[in-house]
């Protein structure tokens, strides 16, 4: 049994058209029919109900398709794991991880991490915060970065308790804090897990206006492009401060609202204990 014939079929049971199926992968028509009367004739059963031009999944076909699918699931693993062997690879660690966590440290980590362990394949799944507890708990990957805790029991650790700065265009760096949050639009992350601490302090500022963003990166080219002002946590906005980028002030009046990293696993192994080295080593 070809396994061409197998992704054949996945396809044309999905679609029950198969025109349809040829252009999806890239084959003529009728060597999709010779897909699949091969494959029904090594089952020895139809797979679909014919009526003029039409066809239509039987049951057997829906039987079949979990079916395929799985063996072909299979497969694709084993040519995956084959892959890595063939390259040094002897282990693999999928990862969940913030966009804010992967926009700022996460490389710096990975390094770290395949210095101690260069023959682990690092897999990096992104994920919202709210979403990795759960990816990790049900086994979908094996550690997560996150800016939330879980609900669910896990082994977790706080990584980092960061600050948040306030960043303004380089034209503007001449002016004082208070003097923009009173005149500059402020670009908000609302499912920013200190975002409410962060509204509280803002009343203060009573002429202030808000524009909601929720990317950080974008809210940083915003930013960048003289669109307002932002808070962000320092890792965040440091490299862009550094190549003078953006102007960064600490306020006092925020000093007291801090940006959270945890570190989430629900298994501990060596390659865990690794990471979370590795991750010390950046957040220090």
């Amino acid at each position: 049994m070809e396994t061409e014939w197998l992704r054949t079929f996945i396809v044309a049971a999905q679609t029950e058209n198969f025109r349809e199926t040829a252009e999806k992968r890239f084959i003529t028509q009728s060597t999709v029919t010779k897909h699949i009367q091969h494959l029904e004739r090594a089952l020895q059963t139809p797979l679909f109900d014919r009526q003029s031009k039409q066809v239509t999944l039987n049951r057997q076909g829906a039987y079949f398709s979990q079916q395929a699918q799985k063996i072909l699931s299979a497969l694709d693993e084993g040519l995956q794991q084959m892959d890595s062997f063939v390259k040094g690879y002897t282990a693999k660690l999928t990862l969940g991880v913030a966009p804010q966590i992967a926009n700022s440290t996460l490389p710096a980590i990975i390094t770290a991490f395949q210095h101690r362990k260069p023959t682990t394949q690092v897999v990096i799944e992104l994920l919202k915060s709210n979403e990795i507890g759960e990816a990790v708990f049900t086994g979908v990957i094996d550690i997560g970065l996150s800016k939330l805790t879980s609900t669910r029991e896990l082994h977790t650790v706080m990584l980092a308790q960061e600050p948040l700065h306030l960043i303004a265009p380089i034209a503007k760096k001449e002016y004082d804090a208070f003097t923009l949050l009173q005149q500059e639009t402020l670009l908000t992350h609302e499912y920013a897990p200190y975002w409410q601490e962060v509204q509280q302090v803002l009343q203060q500022f009573t002429s202030h206006q808000t524009m909601h963003i929720n990317q950080t990166e974008v809210i940083k080219h915003f930013v960048k492009h003289g669109l307002g002002i932002a808070l962000l946590p320092k890792s965040v906005i440091e490299p862009d401060c550094q190549q003078n980028l953006l102007h960064s002030y600490s306020v006092k009046e925020f000093s007291h609202i801090v940006s959270d990293t945890y570190l989430l696993t629900k298994y501990v192994s060596a390659d865990y204990n690794d990471f979370l080295v590795a991750c010390n080593s950046v957040y220090g």
